[in-house]
């Protein structure tokens, strides 16, 4: 196999530049990645974004964002997904299509609770 070139690394201390999601922030999981930096100097993960308009949403690592800007440091990171427009999606689904999704679900399914379809 030739060598192919599949993704380039970025470094920036723009921290501003990045869009965070609360709801992933793992306090320890950042303590420990705090700890290892200081402690052995370790390097802290790649974070993977996805480019929105002019911003990089964190999609994975936020982690290591969050003890870069903390400690000052570049963060390093890579484009995960080629940057397509938002297209809102609609799903419209008939009554019919909701009972042939469930039964699918029914048959393939192991849920565990003795469920019948028709019960």
């Amino acid at each position: 196999m030739q060598k192919q070139e599949v993704s380039r690394i970025y470094k920036t201390t723009d921290y501003s530049k990045f869009i965070v999601n609360a709801a992933y922030y793992n306090s320890t999981r950042i303590n420990f990645l705090l700890y290892k930096q200081v402690t052995r100097n370790a390097k802290l993960p790649l974070v993977v974004v996805r480019k929105i308009e002019d911003k990089l949403e964190i999609v994975a690592e936020q982690d290591a964002f969050y003890v870069a800007q903390q400690l000052g440091l570049p963060v390093y990171y890579y484009e995960a997904f080629q940057s397509l427009p938002h297209v809102k999606q609609q799903i419209d689904f008939s009554f019919e299509d909701m009972q042939e999704l469930l039964d699918f679900c029914l048959d393939n399914g192991n849920f565990g609770g003795g469920y019948e379809k028709g019960n």
